[in-house]
């Protein structure tokens, strides 16, 4: 036998059934139920994650590793919401939004850390480009206040939190 052959399936390949779908979305709804009220992410996000989530899961099953295994036994804590926001933060291209926390990580390194977008200017550079800068906040008795202003989105990482002053 050669080594290809070892490698090859048994049965041909199969699309997910019914079940398989209904089954890893139950899931994923299980999984979502874990995460705190106060984690949002984009709905771009939560499409990607429940896609992978969802070929895991129904790879699990054909492998016979998934329900049995899992039945009754939670994640613990911060296991998802650190899936998610490391999936977050893969997802290239799309610039922080207004009230979304992020990481500051610019040139004043004595200021680095969580912050919420608080304004979002979009200006013209001299050379007629847009250029966006933003304005970073901090929660102080139970308001949003300003403290660095002309942020570049290159000192930002944003983060799977959006602001809600109820949950504050």
């Amino acid at each position: 036998m050669t080594r290809l052959e070892a490698i090859e399936p048994k049965y041909p390949a199969a699309s997910p059934s019914e079940g398989e779908e209904e089954q890893a979305e139950a899931a994923f709804a299980s999984v979502l139920a874990q995460l705190s009220p106060r984690f949002g992410f984009r709905r771009e996000v939560r499409e990607l994650a429940q896609a992978l989530f969802e070929l895991g899961w129904i790879a699990g099953v054909r492998t016979g590793h998934t329900w049995p295994s899992l039945m009754n036994v939670p994640l613990p804590d911060g296991t998802v919401q650190e899936v998610m926001r490391d999936l977050v933060g893969a997802v290239a291209g799309v610039p922080p939004r207004l009230g979304q926390k992020v990481r500051y990580e610019g040139s004043m390194t004595g200021r680095h850390g969580n912050y919420w977008i608080a304004h979002i200017e979009a200006r013209l550079s001299l050379s007629g480009r847009p250029k966006v800068h933003y304005s970073l906040g901090e929660v102080r008795n139970g308001l949003l206040r300003p403290v660095l202003h002309n942020v570049h989105a290159e000192s930002l990482t944003p983060l799977p939190e959006d602001f809600d002053r109820d949950t504050l």
